[in-house]
């Protein structure tokens, strides 16, 4: 069994501009494990553009220091505004358990 670090990051939606049916202000995500952790996200629906627009800037923030963050709206029409901010890692273990 092999324990490594894993980047943990927080988005945040920061504004909503308009109309969204999925995301309200100061909705939380982490991301741990390069997936949602589904035991903190309390939400039940994720939207398919922001999707989109999470990966490269997750994968880019992941490379940056603890404390690091960026901001983005979504393609959408810039609907809402999202801040990420990579916390601390956490160790986990890389094997799959079944």
């Amino acid at each position: 069994m092999e324990i490594r670090p894993q980047t943990v990051i927080k988005m945040t939606v920061v504004k909503k501009n308009n109309y969204c049916p999925i995301f309200e202000e100061g909705d939380e995500i982490i991301i741990k494990k390069h997936c949602f952790d589904m035991s903190f996200n309390k939400l039940e629906k994720y939207c398919y553009a922001t999707l989109a627009d999470i990966y490269p800037k997750c994968n880019n923030l992941r490379k940056q220091p603890v404390g690091s963050k960026d901001t983005f709206t979504c393609r959408d029409n810039g609907i809402i505004e999202i801040e990420l901010e990579r916390l601390d890692d956490e160790p986990y273990d890389f094997e799959r358990r079944s």
